[in-house]
């Protein structure tokens, strides 16, 4: 298919990783090789990966960039990229899936993938109407030579999903495993067994492959431990003094345009994403220099 049509927003820019400015319209790529057949990709929205067996490949995660993912993709590996398995159903992981014949995804996603977001209002996006086939635990995805094994962890979202990667010893987990921090959205106790259920497998992954990129490998360990802590009533850690703030989500150049990073999604999304509610009974809990946020009324189930 042709490519979407992004030119509503030349006058917004996307600042990339090195610090460089884009109009939003103009198609960038960023990858990253992390193992013999799977890179790690960078446009706008957080990472996506490429992951290619013997004939072909299959994306996980598609980011809201413009420009031809599938092309793209396939002009790294040189295979065909027919498939996508989404890790949650958000826009800045699904924007990019009308390019691919078929994705892959939790049933909650099928009538919410895909949906834009109010900062991309003028792009002529496609009707989400690409054949879609759900997942859930114990599923294959039958990528030739390289089975990916489908877990249910949907706490970031209820339709969540993780991919194991047997062949090169990766799990591809999205946002439910994020650097520095974690919000939870259901109960302490769901999240302990989602985390429960990837631990059971750790002899059989070495890196994890996450929406923020590669995450630290005790991460796993770690958020468990937290988890433990949180749903026992243990006291949290201080908070780190040295932390840096964030860099800001989006701002104006010299000009007055307006600069979204490309690593966050765009402020006015988020309340429409589902993500940084307002909670009177959110508490936060330190641990080994992680903050955890989670509703104090939601411990148990």
């Amino acid at each position: 298919m042709k490519p979407i049509d992004f030119s509503a927003k030349h006058d917004v820019l996307i600042r990339h990783k090195d610090g460089t400015l884009t109009p939003m319209d103009v198609p960038y790529y960023e990858a990253t090789q992390i193992g013999e057949n799977t890179w790690m990709i960078m446009s706008s929205g957080d990472y996506h990966y490429l992951i290619a067996g013997d004939t072909s490949g299959v994306a996980f995660d598609t980011g809201y960039g413009a420009g031809n993912l599938r092309e793209y993709l396939e002009g790294l590996c040189g295979k065909p990229v027919p498939w996508v398995v989404n890790s949650h159903y958000h826009f800045d992981h699904t924007a990019n899936n009308c390019y691919f014949d078929m994705a892959y995804m939790g049933r909650e996603a099928l009538d919410r993938a895909s949906i834009p977001y109010a900062s991309f209002d003028g792009v002529p996006y496609p009707a989400p109407d690409y054949p879609k086939t759900p997942v859930g635990d114990g599923d294959i995805i039958p990528l030739e030579g390289r089975p990916l094994e489908v877990f249910r962890i949907g706490d970031h979202t209820e339709d969540g999903i993780a991919l194991l990667d047997r062949k090169e010893r990766l799990l591809f987990t999205g946002d439910e495993l994020m650097p520095g921090m974690k919000t939870l959205n259901g109960s302490v106790a769901k999240w302990k067994r989602d985390l429960e259920k990837l631990l059971a497998h750790r002899d059989e992954f070495d890196r994890i492959c996450g929406g923020g990129g590669l995450l630290p490998e005790d991460i796993l360990e770690t958020f468990y431990e937290a988890a433990c802590k949180i749903a026992a009533g243990e006291p949290s850690e201080e908070p780190p003094k040295d932390q840096t703030p964030p860099p800001m989500p989006s701002d104006r150049d010299e000009a007055g345009r307006l600069v979204y990073d490309c690593q966050f999604p765009h402020p006015e999304d988020r309340p429409k994403g589902g993500f940084f509610k307002e909670n009177p009974n959110m508490r936060e809990f330190f641990y080994h220099g992680y903050r955890f946020t989670y509703d104090r009324t939601m411990i148990a189930d």
